[in-house]
């Protein structure tokens, strides 16, 4: 198992394949905005290159995030626009991680979305790059997110003057992180990251840590407007950016997807998950198709025991979706996709296996009882 001491790296970390890549970038380039559909074009891409049993579901899942409706509507009038094109990764980030912090809607999305972009980057063409940036500068300020659920630059910055001094910091763990979920004000939830954020802070680890806890939190409660989701694929970007991005500019990020989690946690309204006090344990495929979250949950535990099986039966189950008339398709891919980043394929840790089950049998569970919600 990979464990935070002796973390590998991501297989996400590895060049994108060319033809992929250029596909997503075409269809970029001739719709509007970044956003979901961006981010499913550039996960579908994606495939084959964080596990190779993926790779045949890669083609069929771009035609289907080609497809996708852009939510664009309104063009960025920024500064950015005559601001110089950036080179390279780490000067892209330099540019567009300061614009995620200060329009702070949905971060765990647009810094999936950023990562996608400096993914596709050296496949974009010198000519591209202007419009490229455009569309996520679109998407960015495109993006709806409840009001509270945002945390600005200057709260921050107001609730950073008031924190004591501290003499040392707890080395970041999903036991020590656990509290933020504890705490029942946002201020309260800033302070146990702050904590965590300091001149030692090893950002890239922290974020695998509050993916973690993200993956605990997942299977508690349902997650229809995948908001849950958007914080786990926000850490996973972190992570990923963490070899480009200021590190000012990432502990800023980490905090507002703290306090994105901890919104899901206290504000969200989201509702539990029912436990199954049913103690057998079903073939996974059955108790996804149950829509028995917990059921399928003990599934994907058990089986993530022989890690060559879960993921032959996950991406079986994702492809159904791809290949299914199922408007959530993106959201399987996504979520199984991180997973794949934040675990290896020769092995799953129990907790992201189970997340893996909650969310494939939550999609099950909404196209049972209450179909119209598919559709949203």
């Amino acid at each position: 198992m990979r464990t935070l001491a002796t973390k590998q790296p991501h297989l996400a970390s590895r060049p994108m394949h060319h033809t992929s890549a250029r596909a997503a970038i075409t269809s970029l380039l001739a719709g509007k905005g970044f956003g979901e559909r961006g981010l499913a074009l550039v996960m579908s891409a994606a495939c084959g290159d964080a596990n190779q049993q993926a790779s045949a579901l890669r083609k069929a899942a771009l035609e289907r995030a080609d497809a996708l409706p852009s939510n664009a509507t309104v063009s960025y009038a920024g500064e950015l626009l005559i601001a110089p094109i950036p080179t390279g990764e780490s000067a892209l980030c330099r540019q567009l991680c300061p614009v995620i912090i200060e329009q702070a809607k949905d971060v765990g999305l647009q810094l999936s979305c950023l990562a996608s972009l400096v993914t596709l980057w050296p496949h974009v063409s010198t000519a591209e790059r202007g419009v490229m940036r455009q569309r996520f500068l679109d998407g960015v300020i495109n993006d709806s997110f409840p009001a509270e659920a945002q945390l600005s630059s200057a709260q921050l910055s107001a609730w950073q003057r008031e924190l004591p001094t501290v003499i040392s910091e707890p080395n970041a763990s999903v036991s020590s992180l656990k509290c933020l979920l504890s705490e029942t004000t946002a201020q309260g939830a800033y302070r146990v990251m702050a904590d965590h954020l300091g001149m030692s802070a090893n950002l890239p680890t922290l974020s695998w840590v509050l993916g973690a806890l993200t993956v605990q939190v997942r299977q508690r409660f349902h997650d229809p407007k995948r908001y849950l989701l958007h914080v786990l694929l926000g850490t996973v970007a972190c992570e990923r950016l963490a070899a480009h991005a200021q590190p000012e500019h990432l502990a800023t990020l980490l905090s507002q997807l703290g306090h994105q989690l901890w919104w899901c946690s206290y504000r969200a309204d989201l509702v539990p998950v029912r436990t199954c006090i049913d103690p057998v344990t079903q073939d996974f495929a059955e108790a996804v198709a149950s829509g028995n979250l917990t059921a399928a949950q003990r599934a994907a535990r058990a089986v993530a025991k022989n890690p060559a099986a879960f993921w032959e039966q996950t991406w079986k189950m994702v492809e159904e979706r791809i290949a299914a008339n199922d408007p959530q398709w993106y959201a399987a891919l996504e979520l199984v996709l991180v997973v794949s980043w934040r675990t290896d394929t020769h092995v799953v840790s129990p907790d992201d296996a189970a997340a893996v089950g909650t969310v494939l049998a939550d999609l099950s569970y909404r196209e049972k009882n209450t179909p119209h919600l598919a559709m949203n």
